[in-house]
């Protein structure tokens, strides 16, 4: 799996129990065009935003709300929205998936569920029906609700086999103030692993800052390397002679 690929897997693979069944022609019936507009725009949408790419990403994910907008139907609207906060969330940008809200009390029990994970730190009263959730967050959701230590949330974590997956995941856990060194070590190796700049360079701040409250300035300084690094890869080499 390519990492443009992967974005896109994570939640076809279950949207495709309800909403992009819907989205499927019949055998043998070529799809309709507005199937494949939203397809490929979030897509490439979702590739932009992880790679850090502001006005492709913004342009794409425009296409993909217009082509949704033609079907006038809740679930693929709230589909189109959810899956952009989602990828938001894994460079922890959260504003509350306000996008989502018009369409969700028409889009289905599925997409509310996700809805209600993706805002759960935040909404500790709608917590989400784990059962309902795509399958590789069911894991991460049932030992966060359940309370369960950071070690088990690494261990979780690192079971998930989708790497958006894991880094939506992972950033709920910890928005939610229960995610440590470890479990971030997991979701830098995981953006690291698949070239995704942005998440990638949030999650390398995030790992120098809790080197430095942990006294562990060679770690600091190595997260901010590799960070400098991914922002600024045109930068000449540091002259360590001098």
């Amino acid at each position: 799996m390519s990492p443009r690929q992967a974005p896109w897997s994570m939640l076809t693979r279950w949207l495709a129990v309800g909403v992009m069944a819907a989205l499927t022609g019949c055998a043998g019936t070529p799809p309709p065009v507005w199937q494949l507009d939203v397809r490929q725009a979030v897509e490439q949408a979702m590739a932009a935003t992880l790679a850090g790419q502001t006005r492709v990403a913004n342009a794409q994910w425009q296409r993909a709300l217009q082509a949704a907008a033609a079907t006038g139907r809740a679930d693929v609207l709230a589909h189109v929205a959810l899956s952009r906060c989602a990828v938001e969330q894994t460079a922890l940008v959260w504003q509350g998936c306000t996008a989502a809200q018009p369409y969700l009390p028409d889009a289905g029990p599925a997409l509310q569920a996700y809805a209600a994970w993706l805002a759960w730190p935040e909404s500790p009263s709608s917590a989400p029906t784990v059962g309902a959730l795509p399958p590789a967050h069911q894991p991460v959701a049932q030992r966060l609700l359940q309370g369960a230590p950071p070690g088990e949330l690494v261990l979780a974590l690192q079971s998930v086999p989708d790497p958006l997956a894991r880094l939506v995941a992972g950033s709920i856990a910890w928005r939610a103030g229960r995610l440590d060194a470890a479990g971030v070590a997991v979701l830098v190796d995981t953006a690291s692993a698949q070239g995704w700049r942005r998440p990638l360079a949030v999650w390398l701040g995030v790992q120098a800052r809790l080197a430095d409250a942990a006294g562990d300035a060679e770690a600091a300084a190595r997260a901010r390397r590799r960070q400098a690094w991914v922002l600024r890869p045109e930068a000449p080499p540091t002259d360590q002679g001098r």
